[in-house]
């Protein structure tokens, strides 16, 4: 298994911030902390949040839930990470108290914000207790600046401050939590959080609803129905900004490519030619959509501008040519084709001349399986992810491997069918659709899906009011200032 090194690097000097009016705190220095997720050796890194502490006495009603949930919250997104695992607040309460009463003021936050890291006895006793990483909070609750809450985050192990941060006049606190976690998981890892990203996937709401285009939180909460009207639509995907969708409908009775911005709500149709346009998706630079469009007999892939201009022919083979996927960095295409009978996983090399890519090249990467399909590359471009049907024990299952076919690995066995994946915008988590009754290998209906890269700690999605879901696409996360 490829061995890829994440740093635990710390954030230094002080850095603007974005939710509420936010100021980060400088961090101290030290040498950074290697891990290696990938390899088998990896564990979870054991954090401590003790319950948010009040400055005064909170009246507001978001302030006292903050009070209340705030410390569970974050560490039920911290847990979903896949980095970090919660010590139980049991072991480590009396410590905590101890250490709180010592420092705290009930007139301000400037003990947490200001201690620089941890020493002598309270250092010791954390780490005998097992705690490697402190995440520590408190709440300010004021009728006239509103809202304030302030982090700070010690890494146990050299008693160094790894963030502080500090939210002003915050009007929603699950998405200032959000927000930390996301900070927070990018100075452990050096890779974007995911917590402000989502997911788009095809689902219906009852047995007998037409397949509509959804978006959920990461988390599968906050259900977002995109489109309406009676008649299917297949294979949302994301533009690299994450604020617009691309898709397939058939809302003029065949099948034509769409796209829809999230934030205007203007929907465009961008195929109007006779035959079957499918696929969508967009390039790196986000001003071209490629597609798969079938006349006849023929099925090849074509791109075309976002205002659904100039259309071209990219790839064409002796065989069907389907699913086309850039990679991030737009060096590559990869995409399915059968002109070897079978369908496999092939990678193009890209030849940009201004917005306008050439395949110069092409390789099949895939020999082993039946029908290869679903590419879907990592946020590095460095490993492609894709579903492949084994006819021995009649399943489709998750593989991986490196842009040039090397280093298979399988993901899912014995578990339904497992399909259309996606990677997370840290290329840590892998989102994907299965038929899984539970843990077996019983078939049933589609559902959401989220496992680690390397395939362990596969969960079920819950997302309230969907009857079956497929084809999940996970968008990059908004960038954080």
């Amino acid at each position: 298994m490829l061995l890829r090194k994440l740093f635990f690097g710390l954030i230094l000097g002080t850095l603007s911030a974005t939710a509420g009016n936010a100021r980060l705190h400088a961090a101290e220095g030290g040498g950074p902390l290697l891990i290696s997720v990938d390899n088998p050796a990896f564990r979870k890194m054991v954090v401590a949040i003790p319950g948010f502490e009040a400055v005064g006495t909170p009246t507001s009603p978001q302030a006292k839930k903050l009070v209340e949930e705030g410390s569970a919250e974050l560490i039920r997104l911290l847990n979903f990470s896949g980095f970090f695992t919660a010590l139980a607040p049991g072991a480590y309460e009396e410590a905590w108290k101890n250490y709180a009463k010592a420092h705290k003021t009930k007139e301000s936050s400037a003990w947490i914000l200001d201690s620089k890291g941890l020493t002598g006895p309270d250092l010791t006793q954390f780490r005998a207790l097992g705690m490697e990483s402190l995440t520590m909070a408190s709440v300010q609750d004021d009728p006239v600046k509103g809202i304030t809450i302030s982090f700070k985050t010690v890494d146990i192990g050299r008693g160094k401050d790894v963030l502080a941060k500090q939210f002003t006049r915050v009007t929603d606190y699950k998405a200032t939590l959000r927000q930390y976690a996301d900070y927070l998981l990018e100075a452990y890892t050096g890779k974007p959080g995911i917590f402000n990203s989502k997911i788009v996937f095809i689902g219906r709401r009852t047995k007998a609803s037409n397949k509509q285009v959804f978006v959920v939180d990461f988390d599968g909460s906050n259900l977002t129905q995109v489109t309406t009207g009676e008649y299917p639509h297949l294979s949302a995907n994301w533009s690299p900004d994450g604020r617009s969708l691309v898709f397939t409908a058939y809302e003029f009775r065949n099948p034509d490519i769409f796209t829809y911005d999230t934030q205007t709500r203007v929907k465009k149709r961008l195929t109007t030619t006779p035959g079957l346009d499918s696929g969508g998706n967009f390039a790196p630079n986000g001003k071209l959509v490629a597609y798969t469009s079938s006349r006849g007999d023929d099925t090849d892939i074509y791109t075309t501008t976002v205002n659904g201009t100039d259309r071209k022919l990219l790839i064409e083979g002796s065989g069907l040519d389907v699913d086309p996927k850039f990679s991030p960095d737009g060096k590559w295409i990869a995409f399915v084709s059968g002109r070897y009978v079978n369908p496999h996983i092939f990678v193009g090399a890209l030849q940009w001349n201004g917005d306008n890519p050439k395949v110069t090249s092409d390789k099949r990467l895939t020999y082993a399986g039946w029908y290869n399909a679903t590419p879907a590359w990592s946020p590095e471009s460095d490993k492609i992810a894709f579903g492949g049907y084994d006819r021995d024990i009649d399943r489709w299952d998750l593989f991986m491997m490196n842009p040039d076919g090397s280093k298979l690995e399988r993901l899912t066995l014995k578990s339904g069918d497992n399909e259309s994946p996606s990677f997370s915008p840290n290329g840590q988590l892998i989102v994907y659709q299965s038929n899984r009754v539970g843990e077996a290998n019983v078939k049933g209906l589609s559902s959401i899906w989220i496992m680690n890269r390397d395939g362990s700690n596969q969960h079920k999605l819950e997302i309230s009011g969907i009857y079956d879901a497929q084809t999940p696409q996970w968008s990059r996360n908004r960038k954080l200032d």
